[in-house]
């Protein structure tokens, strides 16, 4: 308890009056990481030790950590009452409610994995309109309340309960492409995740690191294409992180897992908070050096074919000339 000296006198007091420092430990953070399939999203986070993954679609039996298959939202008293179900390879099966209730009892876990957060968000909806005797979302209110109650709350409470645990959540989406004219009608691709929009625009607000995964281009004699990290947020381009004091690269190439292990990309990303700043800026040095910035292939390929278009007006001016030319001679 802090003692306060306010007009000579002393008072005690369980508020705070001096500003602590904060110290990042990434495996305490909350992360929203969007990404397209089979980009290894599952597998950056399960480098982290002591992890567990809350496997709520399949991609999981490759998953080298702790996982926990969620089967459904919940489960009735009766099914609750049989416990939870194991394969041969010791992964458990159970409901989302049954998982956070145990965590709440006893976590041993630094950071749990949403994957996906679209999946869970669906259950979730799921579960609760069987409970309002309802198809859909839509039909629980009017004005967005059958929206907010039975598909964005469910969710943003188990999210919550997760987050009150102390721990690092991890939450996956993946990435879609809208291709919307802006108000001067040009076409810019815009890259958001594929969650309903009342809970992405929650699972922003939550997150201290928002990374948008993508591949690069193939660089010459390599087989596969890098796979890369941006916290460079743009209109076009959800990213960014509220991280400070920590040198994080604007852009950089994860490096990838190999065939034992997997913690070679969380190793990375952590390199960045244990040798601060050195990590981060030969990390962002590294991609500027082999891509000089152009890293999205969609905006390259559209360069290449507006580069080619013009040399097509070019070539389509030039031709009428030279046939005004041969039409005036002759005449």
């Amino acid at each position: 308890m802090q003692q306060l000296r306010i007009l000579d006198k002393k008072v005690d007091t369980l508020l705070p009056t001096i500003a602590k420092a904060i110290i990042w430990r990434p495996s305490r953070l909350k992360y929203l990481l969007i990404g397209p399939p089979k980009w290894g999203k599952t597998t950056f986070f399960s480098g982290c030790p002591n992890v567990c993954l809350l496997a709520f679609e399949a991609g999981y039996s490759e998953v080298d950590c702790p996982k926990i298959v969620i089967t459904c939202w919940d489960r009735s008293y009766k099914e609750r009452k049989l416990g939870w179900d194991e394969d041969e390879d010791g992964v458990v099966y159970t409901s989302a409610m049954e998982v956070i209730e145990e965590l709440e009892n006893y976590c041993p876990y630094d950071m749990v994995i949403i994957d996906t957060l679209d999946v869970a968000t669906k259950m979730a909806s799921d579960y609760h309109c069987r409970l309002a005797r309802v198809e859909h979302p839509s039909e629980g209110g009017d004005y967005g309340r059958g929206w907010d109650l039975l598909q964005t709350k469910p969710v943003r409470i188990f999210y919550n309960r997760l987050v009150k645990l102390g721990i690092g959540v991890a939450a996956i989406t993946h990435s879609t492409e809208k291709k919307d004219p802006d108000k001067f009608g040009k076409v810019k691709p815009k890259r958001e995740t594929s969650l309903p929009g009342k809970v992405q625009h929650f699972a922003h607000t939550q997150a201290d690191v928002i990374m948008h995964a993508f591949r690069a281009r193939r660089r010459k004699g390599q087989k596969e294409r890098d796979r890369c990290i941006t916290f460079d947020g743009t209109d076009e381009l959800m990213a960014g992180t509220r991280i400070r004091k920590v040198y994080i690269p604007n852009k950089y190439i994860v490096t990838p897992p190999s065939r034992d292990d997997d913690s070679p990309p969380w190793k990375q990303w952590e390199s960045f908070f244990t040798n601060n700043p050195e990590s981060g800026k030969l990390a962002e040095e590294q991609f500027v050096k082999l891509f000089r910035g152009s890293d999205d292939e969609y905006l390259t390929e559209e360069e290449d074919t507006t580069t080619k278009q013009e040399q097509d007006n070019v070539k389509e001016k030039a031709t009428s000339r030279i046939s005004k030319f041969k039409t005036r001679d002759r005449k």
